[in-house]
């Protein structure tokens, strides 16, 4: 009888264990509400705004803690000599920076939020139009290293790929590795040696035609590429694989077959992913390339702005160019969402 009532309670406790430990399961396991569209896009706007913001305040403070008076450059700029301390102040006071620095920022955000940049301290010409002529020039420059970089990418990747082990991966891997590692100014030079100044296929910099179009777009794609092909190559290993690849293998597909119609279709969220950032990455690498081949793009703007302590074409060439960076990532998270439903969902 004890021994009964004794196994009794035993089960009793291992049943209220099991009880306890599947409600705790169920608890941690619970599939997440899955977002809407409208849902990621609200937040994305929420943070792409509080990230502009907090990029033009650290523009502000950065070109405020530089050395130099942008008064006493104008100022000496426009007498043609060193100006004198009433030519300094009387350019302060036309331009508004005798105010303080916080009433300046607001007054400028205030008027940036209508479209409104301003005059540029250097050239005394609106800051929007200005920025409009040159963001054209960049534009076309980044859409040239996104076609050599997703050209370059992408075939290097599917090689890398499909490959075996054997030398072609290693070879890939390597050249990845030092497009990826090489410096973007050390590349630009010695393009321009051998391109420009020993086979003289190329001129060594300006805007005046396709021929002038190579190097810039290969500085800025050829790096982009050595990213995208390890991506490419890694997710699309792992998506063939996956049992379903093997079954098609085991029915005949051949190797081509697989690799478009089935390993791309599902290693395309991770590249989508990855694409925005690489995209915006050409953007801001524009800094660097435009300034070396003479190109008068947003980069160059920014450039000159900076060493001419232009504050207000300053911020919104940052202002823009940031913009551009998240709006690149902003536009691969909404594909991969779109294209990948998982994605949506939210755990907690």
């Amino acid at each position: 009888m004890g021994g009964t009532r004794r196994g009794q309670r035993l089960r009793g406790a291992a049943h209220r264990r099991g009880s306890r430990t599947g409600r705790s399961h169920r608890r941690v396991s619970a599939p997440g509400r899955p977002r809407s569209v409208g849902d990621h896009l609200l937040r994305w706007t929420i943070d792409t705004v509080g990230v502009l913001l907090a990029l033009s305040a650290g523009t502000f403070a950065l070109a405020l803690l530089a050395r130099g008076d942008a008064a006493a450059l104008l100022a000496a700029s426009r007498a043609g000599r060193p100006a004198t301390p009433e030519q300094v102040e009387a350019v302060r006071s036309e331009l508004g920076l005798d105010a303080p620095a916080p009433v300046r920022y607001i007054r400028w955000l205030t008027d940036a939020s209508t479209g409104d940049f301003g005059l540029s301290l250097r050239t005394n010409l609106p800051i929007g139009p200005e920025i409009a002529d040159r963001l054209a020039v960049t534009a076309g420059l980044v859409a040239g290293s996104v076609v050599v970089a997703v050209v370059v990418g992408m075939a290097a990747g599917i090689a890398g790929a499909v490959a075996g082990r054997g030398p072609l991966r290693g070879v890939l891997r390597i050249g990845a590795l030092l497009a990826t590692s090489v410096p973007a100014f050390w590349l630009s030079y010695l393009l321009v040696l051998l391109l420009a100044l020993r086979w003289q296929l190329v001129p060594t910099s300006g805007m005046a035609g396709p021929a002038t179009w190579v190097m810039p777009m290969a500085v800025l794609g050829l790096p982009a590429a050595g990213v995208l092909s390890r991506v490419v190559a890694v997710t699309l290993r792992e998506a063939i694989d996956r049992p379903y690849v093997l079954a098609a293998l085991a029915r005949g597909s051949g190797p081509i077959s697989i690799v478009l119609r089935d390993g791309l279709p599902n290693a395309a969220g991770p590249i989508l992913s990855v694409s925005g950032v690489i995209v915006g990455g050409l953007l801001v690498g524009t800094v660097v390339v435009e300034q070396i081949f003479g190109w008068p793009g947003l980069g160059a703007y920014f450039v000159h702005a900076a060493a001419a302590r232009d504050v207000p074409a300053l911020q919104a060439s940052a202002l823009v160019l940031g913009g551009g960076f998240i709006l690149a990532n902003r536009l691969a998270d909404v594909a991969q969402v779109l294209i990948d439903p998982r994605s949506r969902s939210e755990t907690g």
